[in-house]
């Protein structure tokens, strides 16, 4: 899985190039993967634990974590997508999602959940989160897309000295992985990486 080269892009231009790559998967591809995805996800001790789960709403070719819900196993845990807590929000918020589920699009169009604030829940109670990420390398370190949403809302995660809450896996397609993401001092490194080639634990 993990390979080595010398020289590491710029965000920007490593946001801009597999972004592009993303953009260029046919729908057949996206399927594919998704459905490989969800088989390798189901296989996790994490995943099989948790209760309340927090996915994310695919767009521009991410990989597709929605598969998840229609699983057998699946049955009896309940899911929820991020949510913008209003209009000059920073964090994120997560609420339950279901295929009956009305949504709406929030200031970045990205579909969400149209259920009321009392319905939604706070990172920290969920069990696990399933993120998605732009680049990821073999130390579980994440590129997102910059808005910093899930650095802020995960921020208090490096300050936990129990059991940290949720438990996180990146997720994302293969060939996202790079030699080495640019990092930042607030930056969390996951435990897990998925894509639709199988599931990766990361060496602390």
């Amino acid at each position: 899985m993990f390979q080595g080269l010398d020289e590491v892009p710029a965000k920007s231009q490593l946001r801009r190039r597999l972004r592009q790559q993303r953009r260029d998967l046919s729908p057949e591809a996206l399927q594919c993967a998704a459905i490989a995805l969800s088989n390798h996800l189901v296989r996790l001790n994490h995943f099989q634990r948790a209760r309340h789960i927090g996915l994310y709403w695919p767009m521009q070719g991410e990989i597709s974590p929605l598969p998840l819900i229609q699983h057998p196993i699946a049955v009896n845990k309940h899911f929820y997508l991020p949510v913008l807590a209003g209009q000059f929000a920073r964090g994120l918020r997560f609420a339950p999602f279901n295929p009956r589920v009305a949504m709406r699009n929030n200031r970045f169009r990205i579909p969400e959940p149209q259920v009321s604030p009392s319905h939604q829940r706070s990172v920290h109670e969920l069990d696990l989160l399933i993120l998605p990420l732009v680049a990821f390398d073999a130390e579980g370190y994440r590129l997102g897309m910059g808005g910093g949403f899930y650095d802020r809302s995960l921020a208090h995660l490096p300050h936990r000295r129990s059991w940290r809450r949720p438990r996180l896996i990146g997720v994302g397609h293969a060939f996202q992985e790079v030699p080495r993401v640019p990092r930042e001092p607030w930056d969390i490194p996951l435990g897990i990486v998925c894509t639709e080639m199988g599931c990766y634990r990361i060496r602390s």
